[in-house]
């Protein structure tokens, strides 16, 4: 054995800790708890901070008066000769005795293990106090003698002696025994990764102290928690700062990754497991099957668990099957896929073998994503015919028309009852330009007249997208009259036909199909568009002002859509807007926001009634909850948005509710440049419908709401006079009152008090009937006023329904206050419940699961919470309400 004095010492010193290290606070706690354990065990792959957090608790520890034994390993100390005598040398470098630790640095190197272990025992009982003896890199002690000793060691410890080992493997040590006592305490790759927090820490130390919040996230997404991975990317960015604007294409400096990939992790990687790794890298994801199918190796078994037990980079991926599922660390994939195949490799042919394995597994999107890698078009082609979507479904279509456009419309035209599946597939993904484009190629095909009823509900599904219902209607009448030959075409056919003549003011043609013809056989389907189709009525309700019928027909077919396609589902987004405009209405203003919850990005491109929906109840709500510069800012975008879009009533509608909010704020000149650019969309409106009759029904009610501010009320009773015929043509509910309550508002003006009092009373009887609230509130104080002086209307239900109206208005929707950043800011009941639980350190899944509400809400809410209080993490919320409650309890 090595004398003690030839030793290299700096393998019994631990590495520095920079002042720039990420604290690993979660992990030195857990440590720290499990001191007095008889083996702690760290697990990793490279570069995930096993040395560095070593390092840190061995500061601890010697704070707390330890003794720290320090040993890193190398490639040189395989042997149990040369690894015995490094063992001695830094038991000696932590201050053990001389002569305790003699007999064992005397002896021969021939020692077996066994008779090691006891003199090694026997030298360590003498030691005094605590005792810790840390072997980093553990990996690379293979010499079998070596994990005999240690097995030794464990078992007949002496009990002021902790071993700590860390290693890319796990060792091949019997530790069922102490893992029951408890006295192994265990860290694996998937805890060493980086918290969001910890590599946020490191980018503030390593890159950048004001770094973005996205930014830093972007960064902790792209390195997947694996901290070498993160310092890579700092150091690219540090190279070149101009990278930082588009971070999401950011790639690592090919050579630094490789050199250390190379150099540190696939250096003594076994040649046929290094070849097995670089072909199943082609895989997002693998279970052994398809690795075995994608390789054609034998042993793909054996090859995972050998890569499972060198943690080499290796993660478990969560699935629905009982087959264990893997996948490789994002970075280390890349790095592989970068590598220049072996010579004997086709990976085209690697691809094609996935496609052909997740086809037969029934996992269509991995099929079809392998088969694209193929470029084989014609293989590409049969597999979409095979794996067409079912059309119950219309959330599932968006995927299908991205699989179609990476194939050469001159291919697809070959395949017109593929590329007429495609147009529907924009169709019902709201993708004008691509559908056009195909349409044209199908109507050019030879056959294309036995398709002549599908391309005109095609183009009267276009028509309606573009907020064209006389167009679409137009469309609809040149059908053959010939049964169409799928219920989904059927279904279609509806619900443009019901959406057409509701926006035509035709209520009555639909509630006749509500009860009679194809709409009742659909009443029990669960198909996507079946549900449009029957929320149809509800819409038809909901423009009729029958608002407690649409909130009675639309809840249900919400929660049908929730259950049968997901909350995010086309169907389910859809319902959500139309019913969080219902529920608004009705005052219910956190069902109203709950509703709208993470379904705004899909609304963006929804059909123009329900984005119209959506974006006007998001800037209620602000308004209401939040702030008017909120609501304006937010109507400010989707005025834009809606313009970009060409769809003038969306302007319109945007422009007027920005007039209202304005007007209540007291800001007369702005309402008039906004109603200026309202008058402006009304007058180049020239083809008569229901969209310019919105259009000029909206620019009259905002004209209105400025004459009543400017106490110009003969000129208010004037232009809601000139859309008389609008509201009687079309019968919106809506119109009707807010029509008569600024009427009611006018005439008290001019002092004309009966008169006035007459449209009130006519306009609490259609509220009262269709259950009307916020059309009431939203009209201001003045309203109020005119609303407590109304005289009885002899029926209890209609007073205790003006009384309902006025106490609601004295709640402002039951909205509370609590301290914000920037003074006060108003949260709902619902955010603060989620408030106080995230107060008691509650992470969002608990949160959800305690209110019986979706994760998804919660994180909308605590989006809405952050603005309001003016801080950007939940820390700072939590240190922000405690602040506020301890000043409460103080004052």
């Amino acid at each position: 054995m090595k004398r003690p004095s030839l030793l290299i010492n700096t393998k019994f010193i631990a590495p520095r800790v920079d002042g720039h290290a990420v604290a690993r606070e979660e992990l030195l706690s857990r440590l720290h708890e499990a001191r007095h354990c008889r083996l702690i065990l760290i697990t990793g792959g490279a570069g995930y901070g096993k040395t560095l957090l070593l390092a840190q608790w061995r500061q601890a520890l010697l704070a707390d008066g330890a003794k720290v034994a320090w040993l890193t390993l190398s490639p040189d100390d395989e042997q149990l000769e040369t690894w015995g005598a490094n063992l001695v040398g830094s038991l000696l470098q932590a201050g053990l005795s001389d002569d305790a630790l003699s007999s064992l640095g005397e002896a021969e190197a021939e020692l077996d293990a066994q008779s090691m272990a006891s003199l090694l025992i026997g030298a360590l009982d003498h030691a005094h106090g605590e005792l810790y003896l840390v072997i980093d890199d553990f990996h690379y002690a293979s010499d079998p003698r070596i994990e005999r000793l240690m097995q030794s060691l464990i078992d007949a410890a002496p009990h002021h002696l902790h071993i700590v080992l860390s290693s890319r493997n796990t060792p091949d040590l019997l530790l069922g025994r102490w893992r029951a006592r408890g006295e192994v305490h265990e860290i694996d790759g998937r805890e060493l990764a980086f918290r969001f927090r910890e590599s946020q820490a490191f980018l503030r130390a390593n890159l950048d102290k004001d770094i973005d919040l996205d930014a830093a996230h972007l960064l902790h997404e792209k390195a997947d928690g694996w901290p070498i991975g993160l310092q890579l990317l700092s150091m690219a960015l540090k190279a070149d700062p101009r990278r930082q604007s588009d971070l999401a294409a950011l790639q690592l400096n090919r050579r630094g990754l490789g050199a250390y990939l190379t150099e540190d992790v696939l250096k003594d990687l076994p040649e046929d497991l290094l070849a097995f790794l670089r072909k199943v890298a082609i895989l997002r994801r693998f279970n052994v099957a398809v690795a075995a199918h994608v390789t054609g190796s034998a042993r793909a078994q054996d090859h995972i668990q050998a890569l499972q037990s060198r943690n080499l980079f290796l993660q478990s991926v969560d699935a629905p099957d009982d087959s264990r599922w893997f996948r490789l660390h994002r970075m280390f994939a890349e790095f592989l896929a970068q590598r220049p195949p072996a010579e004997d490799v086709d990976v085209r042919e690697l691809y094609r073998r996935a496609s052909q394995w997740f086809e037969q597994a029934g996992l269509i999107a991995e099929a079809v994503r392998y088969a694209l890698l193929t470029e084989d078009v014609d293989g590409i082609v049969a597999l979409l015919k095979r794996v067409k979507p079912p059309q119950k479904s219309v959330s599932h279509l968006r995927q299908f028309v991205r699989w179609l456009e990476h194939l050469p419309l001159e291919r697809l035209a070959h395949h017109p009852d593929l590329l007429l599946l495609g147009v529907w597939c924009c169709v019902l993904t709201l993708r004008a330009e691509p559908a056009l484009t195909w349409l044209a190629a199908v109507e050019a095909t030879p056959g294309a007249r036995q398709w002549a009823d599908q391309i005109a509900l095609i183009k009267a599904s276009l028509a309606i997208q573009h907020d064209d219902a006389p167009a679409c209607l137009s469309w609809l009448d040149t059908l053959s009259g010939q049964p169409l030959d799928s219920p989904f075409l059927q279904e279609v056919q509806v619900c443009l036909q019901l959406g057409c003549l509701a926006h035509m003011g035709r209520y009555a043609e639909v509630r006749h199909a509500a009860e009679a013809g194809a709409l009742r056989a659909m009443r029990d389907s669960t198909h996507e568009m079946a549900l449009l189709a029957m929320m149809a009525t509800a819409v038809s309700a909901q423009l009729e002002g029958r608002v407690l019928d649409a909130e009675r027909i639309g809840g249900e077919l919400l929660a049908r859509a929730e259950h049968a396609h997901g909350r995010r589902s086309v169907s389910a987004c859809s319902c959500g807007a139309l019913m969080s405009s219902v529920l608004y209405e009705l005052n219910r203003l956190d069902d109203a926001r709950e509703v709208l919850a993470n379904r705004l990005d899909v609304l963006r491109v929804a059909a123009p009634e329900f984005m119209i929906h959506a974006a006007l109840t998001h800037a209620r709500l602000q308004h209401a909850q939040a702030s008017a510069r909120l609501a304006l800012d937010d109507l400010e975008r989707k005025e834009e948005h809606f313009r970009q879009a060409g769809l003038s009533r969306g302007v319109a509608n945007m422009l007027a509710e920005q007039v209202r909010i304005v007007l209540a704020g007291g800001d007369i000149r702005q309402a008039e440049r906004l109603q200026a650019r309202l008058e402006d969309l009304r007058s180049a409106e020239d083809e008569q419908g229901p969209r310019h009759a919105e259009i000029v029904a909206l620019a009259a009610l905002s004209m209105a709401r400025i004459l009543w501010v400017r106490e110009q009320p003969e000129r208010g009773l004037q232009v809601l006079s000139g859309i008389d015929g609008i509201i009687q043509e079309y019968g919106r509910g809506l119109w009707r009152v807010q029509a008569d309550l600024l009427r009611c508002l006018l005439l008290d003006r001019l002092g004309r008090t009966l008169e006035s009092q007459e449209y009130l009373r006519a306009a609490v009887a259609r509220g009262y009937r269709h259950g009307l609230v916020r059309t009431f509130l939203d009209q201001g104080e003045a309203l109020q006023v005119l609303l407590k002086g109304l005289p009885r209307l002899g029926e209890r239900s209609m007073d205790d329904y003006v009384s309902s109206l006025i106490v609601d208005a004295i709640t402002r929707g039951g909205t509370l206050i609590a301290l914000g950043a920037q003074g006060e800011a108003s949260l709902t009941k619902r955010e603060w419940e989620i408030l106080s639980l995230l107060e008691q350190s509650m992470s969002n899944k608990r949160i959800a699961l305690a209110l019986h509400i979706s994760l998804e809400t919660v994180k909308w809410n605590l989006k809405n919470i952050f603005v309001k209080l003016g801080v950007s993490n939940r820390y700072d919320a939590i240190v922000l309400i405690r602040k506020h409650l301890e000043q409460a309890g103080a004052g």
